[in-house]
């Protein structure tokens, strides 16, 4: 070596594209790892969905501005007409295969009926989150409770487009991963057949990848793990047609919204985001702000991802007592998973079916093709970029096996080897290949040799194996699986308008049923249950499945939950009649019971209902056959007399003063007297209902801050009262509201008078209490005293020149059960002081 040479250099402007590059990451991590949990959660919900039309749109943009050279570098690249032949045939067969021995049906159940209802959430609200309660009504989804979700953002968005053409509902959504599994091995093989200048061993390859058993079994199902195969190959597709030496600005148009949608499939995808970047190098070293900027507007692309990931903390929301997120769990999953891979054995129970979720002689291929390239590789200096590329991609899978609480013995996990599918039918295909021709044959010979002995594997194992995929293999176990596709049908007889309570209610939303949670129902007021009644015609269903039976096992590595105890305290609690009891298919019993009445409580109180103050009016609902009179108050003035004589009316409110009104209705029933309230609030310029202001910040010590409900989706309760408005959260809390953003502050500040009622919600009662104060900026302008389960305090305090308002929840000696609640919180006189 010469004395003026440096074995590693680099240039100033290779310098810089570090330095930025660093910052533009450094700077996310900050952004992102500073985030609050409550914040992340709700711009996931809100924004999850324009975000992922965003990408969507530049996508869409960028196949625009490249359609023209897509076209002409297709069809300068395209196949053999031969290979292309066989390739067809093997599509045709695969289709016919998947039609006639693989049942249309969810394979995991809880994570793919929330992507359907996140679908329905971005098609009928533009909302990120998931439904996980909610009434249909006329073919449209109200929904009562949403939550964030951390993946299946792009599956979602795809449903979300189909529903548009088709029936929103589960039918429809389990009929979109089929295609995109045949435009996955379409993709893969161009890409391959570019990448390798061998049309035979692309097609061995895409060989190997459409007859693994697990892909086959999700392409007919919802799994969010098929589209991410299908725009990974899209992607090694564009990149294959792309060449580094040759890509310019415009063809970003189209890689970076596809690695955004990419990162919308499963959270790890963005660990896989490096060799994307690699790859391109050479370009990204010829101006300083290339990288920087790819890498910046691929964060941006990726944001719901990214932003969700940091809302839990990396992945702390699996669950169970095992080392999850930890190198022991990561041996451990790595040990016993190369075990079922090589798991030769069927179910002799279950006559003979398949258990693994590959053909164990595709893994014994697979560890000798890579054995082989690795040597290839060392001593032969061989295949060292890919290998390079290939160890970057990987990082995600690692992070699965750090993570995932679980290993292939758990059928719902199987899916996760989906990831490593395309990378699994490469080694193996170009392993052979390379060993035949380095062995025995020449380079043609040997990659004909190789295709024809996939087709053979592929195409006669699937044959064999057909009646174990008939059995739905590797799923046969889950029950959960065979008691949706029962109840998908039974539910069917009963009628439309009915309610169910089921310990999954986002998965009976997916299907087109009303549904609502255990717990959510054990929060119901007498005045809800007579409402819900009267909207479902009297049809309110407690469905006891596989959750409502026995206890969470905590050392299990399966992320599970229970409701038995409150589907006891529901039967203990109501007058049932059992419609449903199937003892023999599931190993529990299946049950339905239709929920007739409270105990306790007589038909009059259950059977009144007053719906929410809409378009001027009340509409009273009974659900007996005797009249009843009525009175309806404003405070202590009456307003209206009446008597319900059929089984609805409206009491329609001519006018009303702008602010914040409480109707008291009092029902004169046989020997007692019912009573109903309702808030109405009508805006006006003086007056603001604190709800309805964004959030200038928000932090409390457990779950996240509801608007007009309790913490624990619950309407506010508190003293014994009802409210329809105000703010639900647990203490300790800091709710920092921005008092000037509906415009109504004078010289950045606003007086008025603050009105609330404020205590514990009961839906919660075993706290130490609980007190309450207000902030106007750095003074305190009201606090409470130490309020306990049924306290109720009024507020009525002055604000002068305020534009943020604080409300604190502050706990006693402990945070048990301290649910604080700021009901109907709004202000008044606004201008006046």
């Amino acid at each position: 070596m010469k004395q003026d040479q440096v074995p590693f250099s680099i240039t100033r402007k290779e310098g810089w594209i570090i330095v930025l590059t660093l910052f533009v990451l450094v700077a996310a991590f900050l952004v992102f790892n500073h985030l609050s949990v409550p914040y992340a959660r709700s711009w996931d919900i809100e924004w999850g969905y324009y975000a992922t039309l965003g990408t969507f749109l530049i996508l869409v943009s960028g196949l625009v501005v490249n359609a023209k050279e897509i076209f002409g570098r297709v069809k300068s690249h395209v196949p053999s007409t031969k290979s292309l032949i066989v390739l067809a045939f093997l599509l045709v067969f695969f289709t016919l295969f998947s039609v006639n021995h693989i049942e249309n049906s969810h394979r995991v159940l809880s994570d793919e009926t929330s992507w359907e209802s996140m679908g329905l959430q971005m098609y009928f609200e533009h909302s990120g989150g998931v439904c996980n309660e909610g009434i249909w009504n006329d073919g449209t989804l109200d929904c009562k409770v949403e939550v964030n979700n951390f993946k299946g953002k792009t599956l979602a968005f795809v449903y979300s487009l189909v529903f548009r053409f088709a029936d929103p509902n589960r039918d429809t959504a389990l009929l979109v991963n089929f295609p995109f599994y045949l435009l996955s091995l379409v993709a893969f093989f161009l890409a391959l057949s570019i990448w390798f200048k061998n049309d035979w061993l692309a097609l061995a390859a895409t060989v190997f990848l459409g007859g693994m058993p697990i892909y086959l079994l999700q392409s007919r199902s919802a799994s969010t793990e098929v589209l991410y195969i299908a725009i990974l190959s899209l992607l090694m597709a564009w990149y294959a047609l792309v060449p580094p030496k040759e890509v310019k600005w415009k063809h970003f148009l189209l890689t970076v919204p596809l690695l955004g949608l990419f990162s919308g499939t499963r959270q790890e995808t963005v660990f896989a985001f490096v060799p994307f970047a690699l790859y391109y190098v050479r370009y990204f070293r010829g101006e300083f702000y290339r990288l920087p900027l790819f890498v910046l507007s691929t964060i941006a692309v990726s944001w719901p991802a990214v932003n969700t990931m940091a809302a839990y903390r990396g992945y702390d929301f699996q669950g169970g007592t095992h080392a999850a997120h930890s190198l022991s769990n990561f041996w451990f999953n790595l040990k016993t998973d190369i075990v079922k891979m090589m798991n030769f054995e069927g179910d002799p129970s279950h006559g003979g079916i398949l258990q693994n979720p590959f053909y164990t002689t595709f893994t014994i291929i697979l560890l000798l093709a890579t054995a082989w390239l690795l040597y290839r590789m060392i001593f032969k200096k061989r295949y060292r970029r890919g290998f390079v590329l290939g160890i970057f991609f990987c990082i995600q899978i690692f992070v699965i096996l750090l993570n995932v609480s679980g290993t292939f013995e758990i059928d719902i996990n199987q899916r996760y080897v989906l990831v490593a599918l395309p990378l699994f039918a490469l080694i193996m295909a170009l392993g052979i290949g390379d060993f035949v021709s380095t062995c025995f044959l020449d380079e043609k010979r040997s990659a004909i040799v190789t295709v024809l002995a996939a087709i053979v594997l592929s195409v006669g194992l699937a044959l064999v194996h057909a009646p174990s995929f008939d059995a739905n293999m590797l799923y046969y176990k889950n029950k959960l699986l065979g008691e949706e596709n029962y109840l998908n049908t039974y539910l069917k007889q009963l009628p439309k308008k009915s309610i169910y309570i089921y310990s999954r209610p986002w998965q009976m939303l997916a299907s087109g049923h009303s549904s609502f949670s255990e717990r959510s129902f054990m929060g119901w007021s007498a005045d809800d249950f007579a409402k819900y009644q009267a909207m479902s015609g009297g049809n309110i269903y407690l469905v006891r499945g596989q959750d409502g039976y026995g206890k969470v096992n905590r050392e299990s590595r399966v992320v599970g939950f229970k409701t038995t105890d409150q589907i006891n305290t529901i039967l203990e609690g109501y007058k049932v009649e059992k419609v449903l009891a199937e003892n023999r298919l599931f190993g529990y019993p299946l049950t339905i019971h239709k929920i007739l009445a409270k105990h306790g409580l007589s038909i009059y109180a259950q059977g009144l209902s007053v719906s929410e103050f809409d378009s001027n009016r009340f509409t009273i609902t009974k659900n007996f056959p005797e009249s009843v009179a009525y009175d309806v108050f404003v405070g202590d003035s009456l307003l209206a007399h009446g008597v319900l004589d059929s089984a609805t009316d409206s009491l329609i409110i001519a006018e009303q003063a702008p602010g914040l009104s409480r109707y008291n209705f009092n029902f004169y029933v046989p020997e007692d007297t019912i009573r109903l309230s309702r808030d109405a609030f009508v805006a006006g310029d003086a007056v603001q209902l604190l709800s309805t202001l964004p959030f200038e910040s928000v932090s409390q010590d457990w779950g996240d801050a509801q608007r007009d409900q309790s913490v624990e989706h619950h309407t506010l309760h508190v003293g014994g009262e009802f409210y329809r408005y105000g703010f639900g959260s647990h203490a300790n809390s800091r709710i920092v509201l921005d008092l000037c953003a509906d415009g109504k502050c004078v010289d950045g500040s606003l007086s008025g008078t603050l009105h609330a009622v404020v205590g514990l919600d009961e839906e919660s009662a075993c706290g130490d209490g609980a007190e309450f104060a207000v902030h106007v900026g750095d003074r305190e302008i009201w606090h409470s005293k130490r309020l306990y389960s049924g306290d109720a305090m009024k507020l009525q305090i002055p604000l002068e020149k305020a534009s943020l308002l604080e409300l604190r929840v502050i706990k006693g000696d402990n945070m048990d059960c301290d649910h604080g609640d700021w009901a109907n919180a709004w202000i008044s006189n606004i201008g006046d002081r």
